[in-house]
């Protein structure tokens, strides 16, 4: 079982204990549901949150899924060149000898053999530079070990939790070299569902993890109350583009926050990564951050959400729906 999977299952069961709770629940009045606490106690609530070091909200928000992008299995395993031909060619085909996964320790069930040979996917990216992904498992598993190879080497081994299907896309970036992503899956169900885009780079015989970016966050309670929503897309990859489009829902599907931006990543020569221009964005890095399943509260969205909403107060088209947001989640942390 992956590390902290037992923090994400009480956050999912949490989030349904408290939509059960609410599912009879009226539509929202002011006069029939009033607000619990005052407007100048709603202030300094957010005042207070606005103050919360944003550091330890950030290493708790990145923990679990920074401990899956960045906990992939290096390999170096060289293959000869006769073997390396033949996988590719029953890569190809759809199935690969058992004789040739024993050889080179591929992982795989037993169950799964059929005429000797065990049922492959395969994902090509650059044949001349002998890169590609294979993977074992039947197509209705919710997950699969990938193995990736360049240069008649198996580089790496990743275990992808794609949920709906394994889908692997690359490019080739500024640099000549292929760069290979995909979503990972951290939850789902109805009203709850968590995704990131994990993206690396072959280099050196290795494969280099570039950046780890929420993908799908959604938190949707019951109409009429809060609901939070960021989706991106790829927009571009010369450079890197993600588009992202967001919101923040507070009573009877009022939008507090509703909006897109476009965020370009380039390579950052200290860290070896892909570092994204979130000054010239829309939403900050801890607001994207914000949008995921990790916190298990909203503490951490108030906190790096804190001069907009601040801001917002001050507009009387939202500052009823933000009291109302504030007040709801100061009513749970209370409960």
């Amino acid at each position: 079982m992956r590390p902290y999977l037992f923090h994400l299952i009480v956050l999912f069961f949490g989030v349904f204990y408290i939509a059960g709770c609410k599912q009879n629940a009226a539509p929202v009045d002011e006069n029939v549901r009033p607000m619990v606490y005052t407007e100048k106690q709603l202030e300094s609530f957010l005042d207070s949150v606005g103050r919360l070091p944003i550091g330890p909200m950030v290493m708790e928000a990145r923990h679990y899924s920074d401990s899956i992008f960045y906990g992939i299995q290096p390999l170096a395993v060289s293959w000869n060149k006769e073997d390396f031909s033949r996988l590719l060619t029953e890569a190809k085909e759809g199935g690969i000898s058992e004789s040739l996964a024993k050889k080179y320790q591929l992982n795989y069930q037993k169950e799964m053999l059929h005429k000797g040979k065990i049922p492959a996917e395969s994902f090509i990216f650059n044949l001349q530079k002998g890169e590609f992904a294979l993977s074992f498992g039947p197509g209705a598993s919710w997950g699969a070990e990938v193995y990736f190879f360049q240069n008649s080497r198996c580089v790496a081994k990743h275990h992808i939790e794609h949920r709906y299907g394994l889908e692997i896309e690359h490019y080739v970036d500024d640099a000549g070299k292929t760069v290979i992503y995909y979503r990972e899956n951290f939850a789902s169900g109805t009203g709850i569902w968590w995704w990131d885009y994990y993206f690396y780079r072959y280099e050196d015989g290795k494969l280099l993890p570039l950046l780890s970016e929420l993908q799908n966050g959604n938190l949707s309670m019951i109409p009429a109350y809060r609901s939070k929503w960021l989706e991106s897309t790829i927009a571009d990859t010369k450079p890197l583009t993600l588009k992202m489009v967001y919101y923040l829902s507070g009573e009877n599907g009022e939008y507090i926050l509703n909006d897109s931006t476009n965020i370009e990543y380039q390579w950052d020569m200290a860290s070896n990564a892909l570092k994204g221009d979130y000054e010239h964005s829309k939403l900050s890095q801890n607001q994207i951050l914000s949008y995921n399943l990790g916190t298990g509260n909203d503490l951490f969205f108030i906190r790096a959400h804190y001069k907009k909403l601040k801001q917002l107060l001050k507009d009387k088209r939202k500052r009823r729906l933000v009291l109302y947001f504030l007040n709801e989640v100061k009513a749970d942390l209370h409960d």
